[in-house]
């Protein structure tokens, strides 16, 4: 469903512009570092591999019948030959283990893989400009979760206009316990849902990947969404309500984990449809006391596990508001379910 909106909204957003070895690039590409790229010679034995490459082209379809193209990771090395998704597949792995996320480029079009929340050594936190941009070859990001959680990961060359255009995917951290437990010696769940609430502004999906990056003003400071999108569909009406991984049915005295991650550049605000759930986690560390909320607030990239434990059957419509980061107004809303049974 598209919203449109009376109001110019404006979204300032800061992009840094590092010197460096290699600058410059090919095709105007400023800012595009990739010429002292190396194999990273931190590596050691993993645990885990993910192997991610980049489609580019990515056909997302609207309740409206329109389409907006998507870029992703693919579950796999390999350029444009398609198999992305929006979002792009989830990395879940075990705390302590070391994970290796080798990303291939096969094409002129730099990116980056930055795990978010995580602390890897520098060569491996995939900030384009500061370690390197990865284009026409590979490179091995090498990391260890030491805490359990949220988190999800995303390119970090022109970041700004790449997350916009569906560059991330959840990253989940267990504890040792495994699924069931969300940190070390924490609480229990019986069944978990991701709600990853965007906005979109289809005008951004016709820009070409280096857009704004040698000083011109492509409109990056100027976001006017209208499609608001939570885990890859249009939200604003029921089309989410088909998919279990967002609006999923628990049974009464059943634990639900619901993973939130505000994915948008504007503020948002998540309701609970007439349930208490405890939120247990912020950005991946857990609160000092868990809390009892009927509703949330979120800015970019925060996240919130939150677990619900409803007494009653019914179906509760979870919603979540889009506000425009000055004025307050809210600009649209994306829908989800929890059924109880």
């Amino acid at each position: 469903m598209k919203h449109n909106t009376n109001s110019k909204i404006k979204r300032s957003v800061q992009m840094m512009h590092r010197g460096g070895g290699g600058g410059g690039g090919m095709n105007n590409a400023c800012y595009i570092y990739d010429a002292n790229l190396k194999a990273n010679d931190t590596l050691v034995t993993p645990d885990v591999v993910y192997n991610r490459g980049i489609d580019m082209n990515i056909p997302l379809t609207m309740d409206d019948g329109k389409t907006v193209t998507m870029w992703g990771f693919t579950d796999g090395g390999g350029g444009m030959g398609g198999g992305g998704t929006f979002p792009s597949a989830a990395m879940r792995v075990t705390q302590g283990q070391i994970v290796h996320s080798v990303l291939s480029v096969n094409m002129m079009w730099a990116h980056t893989i930055n795990h978010h929340g995580i602390e890897p050594g520098w060569e491996s936190d995939g900030v384009g400009h500061i370690s390197w941009d990865v284009r026409g070859n590979s490179f091995t990001y090498q990391w260890r979760p030491m805490h359990a959680g949220t988190y999800f990961y995303h390119c970090h060359t022109n970041t700004v206009l790449h997350a916009e255009m569906g560059m991330y995917g959840a990253l989940i951290v267990d504890p040792p316990e495994g699924i069931g437990t969300l940190y070390e010696n924490g609480p229990k769940y019986d069944l978990e849902c991701f709600w990853v609430v965007d906005e979109i502004d289809s005008a951004w999906h016709t820009l070409s990947w280096t857009a704004g990056t040698c000083g011109a003003d492509v409109g990056l400071n100027d976001l006017n969404p209208d499609y608001f999108v939570i885990t890859g569909v249009d939200g604003s009406g029921t089309s989410a309500f088909g998919a279990a991984a967002i609006s999923p049915t628990v049974r009464v005295g059943q634990k639900l984990l619901a993973r939130y991650i505000c994915a948008g550049y504007h503020p948002q605000r998540i309701r609970f449809g007439g349930l208490t759930g405890t939120v247990y986690m912020s950005d991946g560390r857990p609160l000092p006391n868990a809390i009892q909320a009927t509703e949330l607030r979120a800015h970019s990239a925060e996240r919130y596990d939150v677990i619900f434990e409803p007494t009653e059957p019914g179906e509760y419509i979870i919603e979540t508001d889009v506000i425009h980061w000055v004025s307050g107004e809210v600009l649209g809303t994306t829908y989800a379910k929890i059924t109880v049974i």
